[in-house]
């Protein structure tokens, strides 16, 4: 279908110019991300590709390979506020202090000798999360 795919995104690919008709496709496994300038080339391309594969139209894009997207007046808002729900349920931090930044600026840190060290692997499976 004379795309292009990105050189740096082998995911991306790319079909036209952005001063006109621009269609970009994001490809992941099994899911397909269709976004473009132009309605009309976006419609023929969702007919050409369901008339080859079977496919199921999700409408407007609210969520993509881990993170979700939400309208506002100003555009399309990126977020995973439902990754970070479940990370904090997952480590038993629902009910923890909120804090704008991961930690308090100058803080100086000292060792509690009268407390149980911190679990190792756990410790390292949030900051992986992260």
């Amino acid at each position: 279908m004379k795309f292009t795919r990105r050189a740096v995104e082998h995911g991306v690919y790319v079909k036209g110019d952005i001063k006109k008709d621009l269609l970009i496709i994001c490809l992941y496994v099994d899911d397909l991300l269709v976004a473009g300038s132009n309605p009309t080339y976006i419609n023929e391309f969702k007919k050409i590709m369901e008339a080859e594969f079977e496919m199921t139209d999700l409408g407007k894009l609210t969520y993509f390979l881990g993170m979700e997207f939400t309208y506002t007046i100003v555009g399309l808002m990126l977020h995973q506020r439902k990754y970070a729900g479940e990370l904090l349920k997952r480590f038993n931090m629902t009910l923890c202090n909120a804090a704008k930044g991961p930690m308090e600026a100058n803080l100086k840190l000292m060792k509690d000798d009268s407390k149980e060290d911190a679990d190792e692997t756990t410790s390292k499976q949030i900051i992986g999360s992260l």
